[in-house]
């Protein structure tokens, strides 16, 4: 029989008559959490498209193969949530007892978060190695906050790979719990971190400072989306287990982590740019050539002593902004350490 409204339309009466759950805080939520994702993952090709063309040329060839791994695995999440809405709500649309059987592609999802989260935050670690000058007392306990929610997230997969049903999987919510847990503690720990190293790293140079408050001011932005969004998981499963709306942030979490990071690298530029005024460029320059004209047209009629003090000043100038471009040079690569990130 062609499908027609009123057919729709009984079919609808069929399943709000039956003895189903209700949709709104599960299939609902679910739906809204995938449309949510889609949107983030959209930005995360823009992100991307924007990082390959503009540091294609600068990065290491490791740095750039991590970022397409990344959105590899980015794009497969966003491929694993259209496939678990798609089946739920069209391919058993009707089938009220299909809404209590859990889809492979949702396990396959919370198996690529994990991935996401713990390379993410493995190379937000790295930043905070090289910000600190390598102290393990500031990365050991991090690192093992974020190994300790992957093992636990491993061990989670793994139980629930045979379970059918979702009120099997209702069983391990207490792993599910301490996987969100330990996410939020990874993400305020890092944001921390980031923030007070980078406070601690101001050298009294304005532009170097205007430079540090930046990039404290964008670690914040960004530690605190995933941060956020990390506890209202955690909220939400403890407070409404029996519903998906735990699902619905969980599922956006893994598309922040990864808009989070091409937004680290993607912010070196604008960084540069901001903190570059083209007013004072110029006028550093117009200075040091200021002083070479001074020399060269008065070398001859000026005594030796003299011009020892000129040379003397245009090298301060030369060392000063030297020193300035080093500072800035030297926190650029903290936000995104191309040259020596091991991967």
């Amino acid at each position: 029989m062609p499908l027609t409204f009123a057919t729709f339309r009984m079919a609808s009466v069929m399943v709000c008559s039956a003895a189903s759950p209700p949709l709104h805080n599960t299939m609902g939520a679910l739906l809204i959490g995938v449309m949510i994702s889609a949107v983030l993952w959209g930005i995360s090709v823009v992100q991307t498209y924007i990082y390959f063309s503009t540091f294609f040329n600068q990065d290491t060839l490791r740095l750039k193969s991590f970022v397409s791994f990344v959105f590899i695995l980015d794009t497969a999440h966003q491929a694993m949530l259209c496939h678990l809405i798609y089946v739920y709500l069209v391919s058993n649309f009707g089938d009220v007892d299909y809404l209590g059987v859990v889809v492979w592609s949702i396990l396959v999802m919370v198996l690529l978060s994990a991935i996401i989260a713990v390379v993410i935050q493995l190379f937000m670690c790295w930043r905070i190695w090289i910000l600190s000058d390598k102290n393990v007392f500031w990365i050991g306990p991090i690192i093992l906050i974020v190994v300790a929610s992957f093992a636990i997230t491993m061990v989670y997969f793994g139980k629930s790979w045979s379970l059918r049903t979702w009120v099997e999987l209702a069983e391990l919510s207490k792993v599910s719990r301490g996987v969100n847990g330990l996410n939020f503690g990874g993400d305020i720990a890092i944001t921390f971190a980031m923030v007070y190293l980078l406070g601690t790293s101001k050298s009294g140079i304005k532009r170097t400072d205007a430079l540090v408050n930046h990039l404290m001011h964008f670690c914040l932005k960004t530690g605190l989306l995933t941060t956020l969004c990390a506890i209202c998981s955690l909220i939400s499963i403890s407070v409404w287990p029996e519903t998906f709306v735990y699902i619905a942030f969980y599922c956006a979490l893994a598309r922040l982590y990864a808009n989070s990071f091409l937004a680290t690298l993607n912010a070196r530029a604008e960084l540069r740019t901001r903190n570059r005024p083209r007013g004072s460029t110029l006028l550093s320059f117009s200075r040091i050539e200021w002083a070479r004209q001074i020399e060269a047209s008065y070398s001859s009629t000026i005594p030796r002593a003299h011009l020892s003090v000129k040379q003397e000043t245009q090298s301060h100038i030369d060392q000063d902004i030297e020193m300035e471009n080093v500072a800035e040079t030297t926190l650029l690569r903290s936000l995104s350490p191309a040259s020596a990130s091991p991967v």
